[in-house]
């Protein structure tokens, strides 16, 4: 069955980069499809209608055309800009390091949807509520729906109910550790119960309401230790922009 030449995607531009003259290669993450790779002919020239459609992190309606190699943007209408994420370079920072989260997740042509809506959200709130916490919400909230959610309610190693005491959070092993299995790895990160619970919070709110949740500083640093260790793990490496948000932001 021969597949229709022109598709629409209502997509978020995670990435760009120049290619030619007045072309721009972009990566986005729709709805429909999840993470496609397309080519815009003309996008960066200064009369192109277009450039404001294909802007980091905007939302637009895409009308694309299928190719042999690269599929082309045929039409593009913008929906969301989401201005005030540009006017700081901790919005904008942040807004980086969610794209390149969910770009080095993702396999071109694989849909989820609630991935998709998940980081539309989290670029609305960006410039307006707390946005260290918000960043938070994203992984954890990221990572279940991609299939890797940490185990929080009992010791992933074990299964033992986690009583007051220390924990441990390890990556390799898919979770929080009890105190007992906590020496099953070293390189696990001290925890407690408290900071436990914000992250079942995290993982579990609307992120509209994370205003209301008052979170210490101690407890705030030691989440994004052990989140950032967790997306280090499961990617095999580190992000560009979280090592620029650690250093600048």
């Amino acid at each position: 069955m021969q597949l229709v030449k022109l598709y629409k995607a209502d997509a978020i531009v995670l990435r760009s980069r120049d290619c030619g003259e007045g072309n721009k290669i972009l990566v986005l993450y729709s709805r429909e499809y999840g993470k496609l790779r397309v080519i815009a002919h003309g996008v960066a020239k200064p009369s192109s209608r277009k450039r404001g459609a294909v802007q980091l992190f905007s939302r637009t309606n895409f009308l694309i055309h299928r190719g042999r190699e690269l599929d082309s943007v045929s039409q593009c209408e913008v929906v969301e800009m989401f201005p005030a994420l540009r006017r700081d370079l901790g919005s904008i920072s942040r807004a980086s390091y969610m794209a390149e989260l969910v770009d080095a997740f993702t396999a071109e042509g694989e849909p989820n949807g609630p991935l998709f809506l998940l980081l539309l959200a989290a670029l609305r709130l960006l410039a307006v509520k707390d946005p260290e916490l918000l960043i938070r919400a994203f992984e954890i909230k990221a990572a279940g729906l991609l299939g890797y959610s940490p185990v929080l309610d009992a010791c992933a190693s074990c299964g033992a109910e986690l009583l007051q005491g220390p924990l441990s959070f390890s990556p390799s092993m898919g979770g929080v550790l009890c105190g007992d299995c906590s020496t099953a790895d070293l390189d696990a990160a001290p925890c407690n119960r408290g900071q436990v619970e914000v992250l079942k919070i995290l993982a579990d709110w609307d992120p509209a309401r994370l205003h209301q949740l008052k979170v210490d500083e101690p407890t705030r640093k030691q989440l994004q230790n052990m989140l950032r260790k967790y997306i280090r793990y499961h990617l095999e490496g580190e992000l560009k922009s979280a090592a620029f948000l650690s250093r600048y932001v």
